[in-house]
């Protein structure tokens, strides 16, 4: 079976985490953790970094550094993972759905029709960064405060900055499917001393100092791992690898799979390829790829659903959301591990060509 995704773990990665094993270290959050926040901040231009479990929690904690929570309106994609909108519902907030553009993240234009805005969470989805620098500018006239989801797009770059550099506050996820993992985990990043120290006392109990049992208010416990944060490091050190191995998949793809100018939606040089998403006509049906693929050991999966098509979030204001309701029943995420052949690609497009 070809997976859709899959983690490349390579023998660096392995030693990496046995040195530290070995070393006689406590497992928990402690000097490695402190060194991979440092270097990412210091690869995304940002000045501090925190650790924390997983991508929802960042985006989480993020809205709680800005004191966000009920009665505050949270503008979020309507395609996007569901942690963006659920992190603004753990908050209190109220979220808006706003429809995407042909980039397939957040429209500016539908955006900057909402009245009364507190947030807009930007997601550079699938490595695309859109609007996202125009958002930034709107966001920073309008005195609206902007979260940059930047899960899908460490290794991608605005004109300006790299993706996770955007906004008051961004988020990083380390999940498998990402260009970078360790199983979970997640990053806050920012610029602002004041928010960092806020985000780093509430995911640590908000102890009044480290090993302290006073504390300073009401903190949780939302810590990394070294253990993790050991892997993370080891892959960092060939991220630029990585990024040009999705580049390079994305046009194996491009130059296999028959009139890719209307199936595969361009990146742009300084975007990386997170999830290579092939478009179906609108006669054509998500499940009838997944099922004739599976059957010659392919795996597809069916792209993010709206938001708005989500029972939970039928009452959930929105803009119109016509574009994203009809775009996202046409894509499929096509294999897109690092570790994919070149024979790999050319039999998965052999058969997209066929159906």
């Amino acid at each position: 079976m070809i997976n859709q995704i899959e983690p490349v773990i390579t023998e660096e990665d392995i030693k990496s985490v046995d040195d530290y094993l070995r070393s006689g270290g406590w497992l928990t959050e402690h000097t490695l953790t402190k060194s991979l926040e440092e270097n990412i901040a210091t690869y995304l231009g940002r000045k501090y970094a925190v650790a924390v479990p997983n991508g929802t929690i960042a985006i989480y904690l993020a809205l709680k550094a800005k004191e966000i929570g009920e009665g505050h309106r949270v503008a979020v994609p309507n395609i996007t993972m569901v942690a963006t909108i659920n992190a603004v519902l753990w908050a209190g907030a109220e979220p808006i759905l706003v429809d995407v553009d042909e980039s397939l993240c957040m429209s500016v234009k539908l955006l900057q029709e909402i009245q009364d805005l507190d947030v807009v969470i930007f997601v550079p989805l699938y490595g695309r960064t859109g609007s996202g620098e125009q958002i930034e500018n709107w966001c920073l006239d309008n005195k609206i405060i902007l979260i940059e989801d930047s899960a899908h797009a460490l290794g991608s770059n605005y004109s300006n900055k790299k993706c996770g550099g955007l906004g008051d506050i961004s988020t990083l996820s380390f999940t498998p499917h990402k260009i970078i993992t360790s199983g979970q985990g997640g990053l806050v990043l920012t610029d602002d001393e004041d928010l960092y120290k806020k985000i780093y006392d509430y995911k640590s109990f908000n102890r009044e100092n480290d090993a302290s049992d006073w504390h300073k208010g009401f903190g949780l416990n939302f810590k990394f791992t070294d253990l993790q944060a050991s892997i993370v490091l080891s892959q960092l050190k060939r991220l630029d690898v990585l990024i040009d191995s999705k580049k390079d998949l994305f046009n194996s793809y491009k130059h296999s799979i028959s009139k890719s100018d209307t199936r595969l939606l361009n990146f742009k040089d300084h975007e990386a390829p997170w999830f290579i998403d092939f478009f179906l006509m609108s006669s054509e049906r998500q499940s009838t790829y997944q099922d004739l693929l599976f059957k010659k050991g392919i795996q597809v999966r069916k792209g993010y659903p709206p938001l708005s098509m989500q029972t939970m979030f039928s009452k959930v204001e929105r803009t119109d959301l016509s574009y994203s309701e009809e775009i996202a029943g046409r894509i499929i995420w096509l294999p897109s591990s690092f570790n994919l052949s070149k024979n790999d690609v050319e039999l998965i497009s052999r058969n997209l060509n066929s159906i």
